[in-house]
């Protein structure tokens, strides 16, 4: 015992001898992530009837049908032209069309020939389904005829075959109308493609806010549609998307793989609002750039020391975000500070609370440059950082809410929204960023711009 006890008159003279000179840096370290909610956007399709109705008037016009030969079996020579608009019902199961029709008829009597004209409306019904493969199938068949006014001949009496020569009219024309309403339906209702080309664009970034290097990336999960309704002069349906939305501060994150367009699949929506989960990433990278447009080149006084901000970094630790800040002056090297990320219920704000240095800074402070803690230098860096976070997720909403004004998802199929709030369920670090978990409220309206312009 008694040859250890000079060890023990060194080991004061020893530890006298270790003088510290900067704080350690504190070890990165990253709790698990909170898991990623699937959203749902609803997307509402309203198509009003008139406009249906314009549109087919434009593709079905002039003469339907004409037969210029008296000798072909039926003696007659008839002509049936487009005399006015077709009109359209709808009910619960099928689309109904009334297409009136002038006609020009030339009889043969055996020693002469006669002309009449007359009046007819022909019926047609269109029923139609939608395949696993999103695309649209009709068929149109004939309902009936009307006559509005029984063929007259020009010159004496005849007596002519009415109901012949509607049948004869009917069964030469439907082919020519029937098979354009189905053209109309396939061509400008091409509900496949209109589908698959606004699945692949979710997979794309966009740029919500140029001056903050925002990027929405929508990451669909599945798409669907709801029933089919048909009623008080509307044809209505909502798509429904299952996504996994994020968005990213920085730079423009890498698009997605789009996988193949899934089988519809039919169900009930219920409501036509929605709630969109936002995986909000702000990146260190991203932060620090911002951050230093305030801070680096800051100088902080006391009495006849001071500092310059030269750098600043930041990573996670746990569920605190450090800041490690390099000064230049009277002290050259780094401090680090902690603070936490808190959701501020009144103000609906993301703020860094309770900034103070970490243990190992402190103690290095009041040991060698306790003067720095008598210094403005943390409230300095505390409001700098929160005015990152607070600015941009409140200026996010107006970003958003842009994106949402007449937004082309797909060719001809324009979005439009209203964005009503923006709420912050959780916030928490990962290695190369700050993640935020937002809640985006709002709804939307979708409007096919071919059919909407049909009666321009």
């Amino acid at each position: 015992m008694n040859r250890l006890r000079p060890l023990f008159f060194l080991l004061p003279l020893l530890l006298s001898g270790c003088k510290v000179t900067k704080p350690v840096r504190p070890m990165e370290s990253y709790e698990d992530p909170f898991e990623e909610q699937v959203s749902v956007i609803n997307l509402p399709i309203d198509i009003p009837v008139d406009e249906l109705q314009a549109l087919l008037n434009q593709q079905l016009y002039g003469t339907l049908y004409e037969d210029n030969n008296l000798r072909d079996g039926d003696k007659m020579m008839v002509r049936a032209v487009k005399q006015g608009d077709i009109e359209i019902g709808i009910d619960s199961q099928s689309i109904t069309y009334s297409v009136p029709l002038d006609l020009w008829i030339r009889y043969d009597l055996g020693i002469s020939t006669a002309e009449a004209t007359g009046q007819i409306t022909l019926d047609f019904k269109t029923g139609f389904d939608i395949g696993a493969d999103w695309e649209i199938r009709t068929q149109t068949a004939v309902a009936g005829y009307e006559w509005q006014q029984k063929p007259r001949v020009k010159m004496g009496f005849i007596d002519l075959p009415v109901g012949f020569i509607a049948d004869l009219v009917l069964r030469n024309s439907k082919w020519r109308i029937a098979t354009a309403i189905d053209d109309v339906v396939r061509e400008q209702f091409n509900l496949r493609k209109t589908v698959e080309e606004a699945w692949k664009e979710m997979f794309n970034p966009i740029l919500v806010s140029e001056d903050y290097n925002t990027w929405l990336t929508v990451n669909p999960q599945f798409i669907g549609m709801s029933p089919v309704q048909m009623g008080n002069n509307r044809i209505q349906a909502t798509i429904y998307v299952e996504t996994r939305p994020s968005v990213k501060i920085g730079q423009r994150p890498d698009p997605a793989f789009p996988r193949p367009l899934p089988p519809l699949r039919i169900s009930e929506v219920e409501g036509l609002d929605f709630t969109l989960h936002l995986n909000t990433k702000v990146s260190y990278d991203e932060a620090e750039r911002i951050a230093k447009q305030e801070l680096i080149g800051e100088s902080f006084s006391y009495g006849r020391r001071s500092v310059t901000i030269e750098d600043l970094e930041f990573f996670g630790q746990g569920n605190n975000i450090v800041i490690n800040t390099t000064l230049s002056g009277t002290y050259n090297g780094s401090i680090y500070l902690l603070g936490t990320p808190v959701y501020n219920t009144l103000s609906n704000k993301l703020e860094i609370k309770n900034i103070t240095y970490t243990l190992d800074t402190k103690n290095f402070l009041f040991r060698s440059a306790g003067w720095l803690m008598k210094s403005t230098i943390k409230n300095k860096i505390a409001e700098n950082v929160n005015f990152l976070l607070d600015y941009n997720l409140k200026d996010l909403q107006e970003q958003f809410q842009e994106q949402l004004r007449e937004y082309e998802v797909a060719t001809g199929v324009i979005l439009n929204g209203a964005l009503e709030a923006v709420d912050i369920r959780n916030a928490y670090l990962t290695a190369d960023g700050m993640m935020v978990d937002l809640a985006l409220k709002g709804n939307l309206d979708v409007r096919i711009r071919g059919l909407s312009s049909a009666q321009d």
